[in-house]
This record gives C-alpha cells, sequence and structure tokens, in this order.
C-alpha cells in the first residue's frame, strides 16, 4: 500500500513525502495468478503533513524534537505577551501541532487568524493561511487546503513578494498531484523551480528538486524519481544538522526506499525505511515513526517475514491512532486485511474490507477504494464466487484507467523534458554572454590603436551568433517535429496494444478462470480450449503486426536493400509498377539511416497510392564513399507543396524533412499539378 505524506511550512517550502509499499507479488487476480495486474499497482493513502522549522530561534533547535517545541511555545503563551507574540506563537502551534493533532492545529489556526487580523500584519496573515493549508491538506482535505493557499497567495501577490510566491507554488503543486493534476502540478514545480535556480536559491532548489522526485514515484518513472530524490538528499546531508534538516532526510529516504520498491530492489528498499525510521525517532516525528514502521512491515509481508511484519504493523498502528484522521485509521485496516489473505482467512479479510470500503467511498479517498477493490476481487476469486470478483474487478479497472492516463503521463514528462532544455540553452547562452563581453573587455584595451579592428570583429562576431542562434532554432523545430511524430507512434501503438492484444488477453484469461466448471463435460472443455486458442492466435498475429509496423523483420534479419526489395514486392500490382535501382549499397549502413529510409520511401509509396493516381514508381538508391542518394519519382496527378499541411495519417512531409535533418541530410520535393512528383534525399555517411 502507498501511503502519502506532504510536507509543507511556507517560508521554508518544505518538500512532499510519500511514504509506500506495494501488495504481495504472491496475491492472484482473474488476470494472472502469479502477478498484481500491470505490474503490482500501487494503492495510495495521502494522508499526513510533517513539519519543517522556521521559527527564530530554529539555530538552537538541534537537540529539540516537536514535544519539546510545543511545550515551550506554550509556556511563552503562558507568560501573557503581547498582541503580536501572541498572534505569532499561534501560528507556531498550528504548525507544528500539524503533526500532531489536526484537531488542535486548526483551533490554533482559527485563533491565528484572529489575532493577525486585529493586527493588520498582512505577511503573518499569508503565513497563518499557508499553515492552515498544510493542516487541511495533512486531514486529506485537498479543497480547503488549495482554498487557504490561494489567500496566501493572493496576499503575497499585492505584496508582490516573488520568492514567497516560489514557495506557495510548490505547496499548491502538492494539492493538485493529491488530486491527479500531474501536468498542473509539474508546471507550478518547474516553475519554483526556475525561480530558486536564477536566485542562487540552492536549499529551495533541492527541496522543489525533492517534490518533482516525488511526483516521478507518482508517475512509476523510477529512474527519474531516484535521480531527483537522491540529488536532494546529497544536499541534505552535506548541511548542519537540526530538526529541519532531520526531517527533509526523514521524508527523502522514504520517497527514495518507495522508487527502490517499485524496481523490486527490496534490499535496497529496507535499507532506506530504515535510515528514515531511525531519524524520525531520534526527533520524535510520531508520524514518520508510524509510516516508515508501516512500509517495514508490507515489505516483509511481500518477503514472507510473518514475525518482523506483524511487529512492524503493530507499531504503525498505536502510533497512527493518534493522528485523529478516519482516513488513517481505516488505510490501516487494508494492510491487516492483506496479512490476512496472505494466510488464506478470506472470510476475515472479506468482512474487514467491506467494513472500510463506505468510508473511502464518502471520502473519495480513491487510492484506497482502488486498494479495496483490488483485495475484494482477490478475495471472491479465491473463494469461488466469479460474479462478484468480476464486480469488483471491473470497478477496480474503471478507476484504474481514470488515475492511470498515458497521455497524463506523458505530457507531464515531457514538461521537466522541456525544462531542462531551456535550462541548458540557458547555461549556454549565459556561458557565450560571458565570453563576448570578456573579449570587449579585452579589445577595449586596445580601442585607440585598434577601433576599425575591434568594430570590423565585434561585428563579425554578432553575426555569427545571430547565425549560430538561428541554426539552434531549426533545428529545435526539426527535434520537435520528430519528438510530435514520434509520441504519435506510441500513442497509435498504445491504443492498439489496450483496445486490441490487451482485450483479447483479458478474453482469454476469462476463458480460462472457467476451464475448472467444464473439466468434468469433455466436449464444452474442449470447445472452451478451442476458443482460448483462436483468441490467443488473433493476439499474436496483432503482436506481429505491431512489431513489423515498429521494425520490419526484412530490415532486422536482413540489409536495407533486401528489405526495400521485399517492401517493392509487396507493394506492386498490375495497376501500379514500382521500379527499384540499387547501386553501391552496402549492408553496414548506420541503423539509423537504414530505417529513415526505408520509412520515407514506405511513406512516399503510401502517399503516391493514396492521392495521387500514378501506374509507375521509380525508385534509386545510390551510395557512394561519402553519402546515399535517394530518388523518388511518380507519374501521377502531382501538388504543390507549399500548401499541402501535415498527413496525420503518416510521417507527413514536415517530419520526413526533420528526420533527414537529425542526419544531417538534404530534402527536396519537386512537384506540381499535372507534373507528377520527384522527391531527392541526400544523406551523409562520413
Amino acid at each position: 500500500m502507498l501511503s502519502l505524506v506532504k510536507i509543507r511550512r511556507i517560508e521554508t517550502n518544505n518538500t512532499n513525502m510519500k511514504i509506500n509499499s506495494t501488495l504481495s507479488s504472491n496475491f492472484s487476480t482473474p488476470e494472472s495468478s502469479s502477478t498484481l495486474l500491470k505490474n503490482q499497482f500501487a494503492m495510495i493513502c495521502r494522508c499526513l503533513m510533517f513539519f519543517c522549522l522556521t521559527f527564530g530561534f530554529a539555530s538552537g533547535l538541534n537537540a529539540q524534537n516537536l514535544s519539546e517545541i510545543i511545550s515551550n511555545l506554550k509556556s511563552e503563551l503562558s507568560k501573557n505577551p503581547d498582541d503580536k507574540k501572541r498572534a505569532s506563537i499561534y501560528s507556531d502551534l498550528t504548525w507544528y501541532y500539524a503533526s500532531v493533532s489536526v484537531d488542535s492545529a486548526l483551533s490554533y489556526g482559527k485563533k491565528a487568524i484572529s489575532a493577525t487580523e486585529k493586527l493588520q500584519d498582512s505577511v503573518m496573515l499569508a503565513q497563518v493561511y499557508s499553515d492552515l493549508g498544510a493542516v487541511h491538506f495533512r486531514n486529506n482535505d485537498f479543497k480547503n487546503s488549495e482554498k487557504n493557499y490561494l489567500k496566501s497567495y493572493q496576499i503575497r501577490k499585492r505584496q508582490k513578494n516573488a520568492a514567497g510566491i516560489a514557495k506557495l507554488n510548490n505547496n499548491l503543486a502538492s494539492v493538485y498531484q493529491s488530486s491527479f493534476q500531474y501536468n498542473k502540478a509539474m508546471k507550478m514545480y518547474l516553475e519554483a523551480l526556475k525561480y530558486f535556480d536564477a536566485k542562487g536559491d540552492v536549499r529551495n532548489s533541492n527541496i522543489t528538486k525533492a517534490n518533482i522526485g516525488l511526483l516521478f514515484v507518482d508517475l512509476k518513472d523510477n529512474r527519474n524519481a531516484i535521480k531527483y530524490i537522491t540529488e536532494a538528499i546529497n544536499y541534505f546531508e552535506s548541511q548542519e544538522r537540526s530538526v529541519e534538516i532531520e526531517n527533509k532526510l526523514c521524508e527523502n529516504y522514504l520517497n527514495l526506499g518507495k522508487a527502490f520498491q517499485m524496481q523490486k530492489n527490496y534490499s535496497e528498499a529496507e535499507k532506506q525505511y530504515q535510515k528514515s525510521a531511525a531519524i524520525c525517532n531520534k526527533i520524535g516525528n510520531k508520524q514518520g515513526i508510524s509510516f516508515a514502521n508501516r512500509n517495514l512491515g508490507n515489505l516483509y509481508i511481500m518477503q514472507r517475514k510473518d514475525s518482523l511484519a506483524q511487529v512492524n504493523l503493530q507499531v504503525s498502528q498505536e502510533v497512527r491512532e493518534e493522528f485523529n484522521s478516519k482516513i488513517d485509521q481505516e488505510s490501516n485496516s487494508i494492510d491487516v486485511a492483506q496479512s490476512l489473505i496472505v494466510k488464506g482467512k478470506y472470510q476475515d479479510a472479506k468482512r474487514m474490507l467491506l467494513n472500510i470500503l463506505p468510508t473511502f467511498e464518502k471520502e473519495k479517498s480513491k487510492e484506497n477504494q482502488l486498494s479495496t477493490y483490488k483485495l475484494l476481487t482477490n478475495v471472491y476469486h479465491n473463494t469461488a464466487q466469479p460474479d462478484s470478483a468480476e464486480f469488483y474487478f471491473e470497478k477496480y479497472i474503471a478507476l484504474d484507467n481514470e488515475l492511470v492516463n498515458t497521455n497524463v503521463i506523458s505530457n507531464t514528462t515531457e514538461l521537466e523534458k522541456k525544462y531542462q532544455t531551456l535550462k541548458k540553452d540557458s547555461e549556454i547562452l549565459q556561458q557565450k554572454s560571458k565570453i563576448f563581453k570578456r573579449n570587449v573587455a579585452i579589445s577595449s584595451l586596445a580601442a585607440l590603436l585598434l577601433f576599425g579592428f575591434v568594430f570590423y570583429r565585434n561585428r563579425q562576431h554578432r553575426q555569427k551568433v545571430e547565425h549560430q542562434k538561428a541554426i539552434l532554432q531549426q533545428q529545435d523545430l526539426a527535434t520537435k517535429a520528430v519528438i510530435t511524430a514520434e509520441d504519435n507512434e506510441r500513442k497509435r501503438m498504445a491504443t492498439h496494444l489496450h483496445d486490441g492484444v490487451g482485450q483479447l488477453l483479458m478474453a482469454a484469461n476469462m476463458n480460462v478462470s472457467v476451464l475448472n466448471e467444464y473439466k468434468d463435460n469433455p466436449e464444452n472443455f474442449k470447445k472452451i480450449t478451442q476458443k482460448i486458442s483462436n483468441i490467443l492466435s488473433d493476439a499474436i498475429a496483432d503482436v506481429r503486426t505491431l512489431s513489423h509496423q515498429m521494425m520490419p523483420n526484412m530490415l532486422i534479419k536482413n540489409s536495407l536493400a533486401n528489405a526495400l526489395r521485399d517492401l517493392i514486392e509487396k507493394t506492386s500490382t498490375p495497376k501500379l509498377a514500382v521500379n527499384l535501382q540499387i547501386e553501391g549499397l552496402e549492408t553496414e549502413v548506420d541503423q539509423n539511416i537504414q530505417v529513415t529510409l526505408y520509412r520515407i520511401i514506405q511513406e512516399c509509396i503510401n502517399n503516391t497510392v493514396k492521392h495521387s493516381g500514378a501506374d509507375k514508381i521509380d525508385i534509386s538508391v545510390r551510395q557512394s564513399d561519402k553519402k546515399i542518394t535517394t530518388e523518388i519519382k511518380d507519374n501521377g496527378k502531382g501538388f504543390n507543396p507549399l500548401k499541402i499541411t501535415e498527413n496525420k495519417d503518416g510521417i507527413g512531409l514536415q517530419n520526413m524533412k526533420a528526420r533527414i535533418e537529425m542526419l544531417k541530410g538534404k530534402m527536396r520535393i519537386d512537384s506540381a499539378a499535372d507534373r507528377g512528383t520527384q522527391v531527392f534525399i541526400e544523406i551523409p555517411i562520413v
């Protein structure tokens, strides 16, 4: 089970923390008896707020824990401080109680708002609203969390507080991430990161990177998740230890453990969870203790270490009961039900799951609903109740499709890639600017003697920079065109797999699930097995078709020349004569060149068949020492290349050119009405 902990303190721009574990791989479902559907889908319980210290005396908190801090604040409050000091204490108690008691945190939050409004202190009021946003987030009340964060945002916007807005972007992004608005969340994280990088704020940059790492955990992109979270950990490990830094390490080791666990690197995941548990115990952070033990308990269930699992889950449950959250308490029952299923106690697990399901549906805790549907499918399947198993399995699939959106994941990842590209471009331009300024400074020393020469050189340099910018812009356009084509191809393949092969395999699986019912009826048993065989044959045919579309078998097994001959043989008909001439084409040509030429020739033939009305195509491919030259000519009706937009059914003219330019080649199209079409391609091979 996945459990998410978000950590927020706007003045310190905290990261969020996800503390997770996955279902046992030994659970069976109607779709598979050995693995969980879709690589052990994670169930996420977004439940809990951590804290970071920004109190005025933060440098003296190294030896303190939460209980001591709260006790000291209450002691100061009992001394009848002035109005400003009282408001400040209420604000801090709101924040620190978020990790101990939601009820107390909300109570002090109301007092803080009342006291701060009387003072007309807009800076402190913005902080209080931010703290209340964090408390509501801790209680899974994302609507009120967003509401309070936006109030703080409006105040800081009026104040033109750019740093505060950047930190709020992190907090609002965590709310949107929790409600599965991944594109919006990634956009806000990157806006915050851009600001902190520009200001040289290394600390907040690393906090934001940890947030982005957690988002990649949600997207199941473990490689990027480990990259970002490890970078943040390395930074915090290099800092002087304080309660704030210890909490950062606590949260990030837990998130790193989750990423390793999703990679099935269980030994490394256990190591990270244990590091987090040790740090949380050291500073007395009960939430961290609870979730670290819960993760370890679920990890031990997967490894069938029952005694260790029981100890850790018991510790987690005892601490969790203090959080004052119904969702927190009920989600712990999912772990218990999971353990019961492993032991074969299906009826006990069913009663527990049916008891907690209404709470999750009422609170719209979708990740916990997904977990419960999954386990109920498992229970009913193992107790021979196929109708009930199918009912919950369909609810599981419907909700899972709602939460897992391939396009959202792709777009969100693309945002991060574009940010990294822009960042690199900016660094290059900054470096060029430094070089330019240095050259100007050196040249200025000799300005009296070499003014004319310096003027000429500076003008030449500016022209070179402009030329380089133009080249970079053209390369960027070409790259975007290729990326768009590749994204469209991936989407098409994903749709083919989901709607074609996926449905066939699901149908086969459903038939396999009823075989036992007909094992004593040979005739029906034979019909079902034959039906399964036919379905699997269709699936195999679909996979072969998709594989050939991705990379022709002839091109994989042989050379480009043989692949083209095979293509021409399959394309030629009595109504369309296709002539192919090949000269000097070697088998050792770079694979990228072979694939590009094959696809473009294939696309040109397809366009001729669809649009030109030609009855003849002449194709020539010639290789010299330095280049490969290709010419494709038909006798069709022709067209005006300047008026043709990109064809959505194929690569399209722009993407054909972009692929050639990526290989540093050239492409020219010569066509007009009633004149046919000629395509010239030249690609260097040196």
